[in-house]
């Protein structure tokens, strides 16, 4: 079974990056409404807010850190 994570980024002067969330959703459909609705509590007039989630499978683990260049290019070495 595959577990889901949504990634939101804010576009405010302030911001301070992404924000991670582990979604609780176990279908595509759910977890896309779920972060559509944390993405939504957090747009305000001058931080608009965008979203993604990715579908993470139960036996994926890796035992280190990303790699900036992992992080950007969205490929593990």
């Amino acid at each position: 079974m595959s577990r889901f994570i949504a990634v939101i980024h804010g576009w405010h002067v302030e911001s301070k990056g992404f924000n991670v969330h582990e979604l609780t959703a176990r279908t595509p459909q759910a977890a896309d409404d779920e972060a559509c609705l944390l993405a939504a509590r957090r747009n305000a007039p001058f931080d608009r807010t965008a979203y993604v989630v990715v579908e993470v499978d139960d036996r994926e683990h890796l035992p280190r850190r990303l790699t900036w260049r992992e992080r950007l290019t969205v490929k593990i070495q």
